[in-house]
């Protein structure tokens, strides 16, 4: 009988398949790191979210561990390489909420060009402001796209649909283009974009690119989305071309402060920059969010069933 240990909680769908495949699965949602570690080497595959970091103290103790399934996109609480040494898979799910961070995305954008948040708190003040709450259109404009994995692409898609010039760069990627985004250099990208998304993965090279020089090659001002990994993106350098004017408007569904101690800021103690987004009117944010719908909760155990089920029957 092949063991499986939940870490965190998933949709009963995953239990199921995995059920139906044969496998028997044990709910440890609140156990220690220290105890998982103790009864580890019972169990043949780990599902989890980020609850605990998957390290080489933990590899070690699951002796007989073949997969670490991660319910969702990032890996960064995983050392993928060691456990790739050790012939343990690590699978994870963006086809499970492509689809969700995409519409995300598409949500930030259009609230960003037409006002929405500052106006609805505007007219739940008392406050009529037509001409100050003009938007910009988002037909026409050209969007660049950086990172064109599977979230990049769903966005892509719908971005067309709105009469978008839709461009695409991925350095980890070659003959990525498609019916929805021509692929393109780095350079084209800054020198046509009006606005940019970016949809790219966490790793040490990817540490806060999104920063001063990065953002000074832009030849347009632009509009900036982030519904990626907030330490991709360097918080003072995107607040000063903010005030410049460089950057005109930016959405954020996640922050440079997640990964490190945001959940214990208080709102009377916050770093100066993400104190500037908090009380800017050209800044929308959401909790990291973007991926966060039923249908995806759904979705994820659904694709991590399918990828156990090829890869161990």
């Amino acid at each position: 009988m092949r063991h499986i240990l939940f870490v965190d909680a998933a949709h009963p769908i995953l239990e199921k398949h995995l059920t139906d495949f044969g496998y028997t699965c044990h709910h440890h949602y609140q156990t220690s790191k220290t105890d998982l570690q103790k009864i580890l080497p019972q169990f043949f595959g780990v599902v989890l979210r980020s609850r605990i970091n998957i390290d080489r103290q933990f590899i070690d103790a699951g002796k007989n561990l073949k997969f670490i399934a991660r319910e969702g996109v990032g890996t960064e609480h995983i050392d993928v390489d060691y456990t790739k040494k050790q012939g343990i898979e690590v699978i994870i799910s963006p086809e499970g909420s492509m689809d969700t961070v995409a519409e995300h995305a598409i949500g930030l954008l259009l609230a960003l060009l037409n006002h929405i948040p500052r106006a609805n708190q505007q007219v739940k003040a008392g406050l009529w402001k037509r001409e100050e709450n003009r938007a910009v259109e988002l037909k026409g404009k050209t969007v660049g796209i950086v990172g064109y994995g599977n979230m990049g692409r769903a966005l892509a898609q719908r971005l067309v649909g709105f009469g978008c010039q839709v461009i695409a760069y991925d350095k980890y990627k070659t003959n990525y283009g498609d019916q929805y985004a021509k692929a393109v250099n780095l350079t084209t990208l800054q020198a046509e974009s009006d606005i940019v998304s970016f949809h790219v993965f966490y790793e040490p090279e990817n540490h806060l690119f999104v920063n001063d020089d990065y953002l000074s090659a832009f030849q347009k001002n632009i509009y900036l989305i982030n519904t990626a990994r907030g330490l991709i993106l360097n918080t003072a350098d995107l607040v000063r071309h903010l005030k410049i004017g460089k950057v005109r408007g930016a959405a954020l569904d996640v922050l440079e402060y997640e990964e490190q101690s945001f959940s214990m800021l208080k709102m009377d103690n916050l770093p100066a920059p993400f104190q500037y987004l908090v009380e800017s009117e050209h800044v929308i944010l959401s909790p990291h969010i973007a991926g966060w719908s039923f249908e995806s909760k759904k979705n994820h155990g659904e694709v991590l069933a399918e990828k156990i089920k090829q890869l161990f029957g």
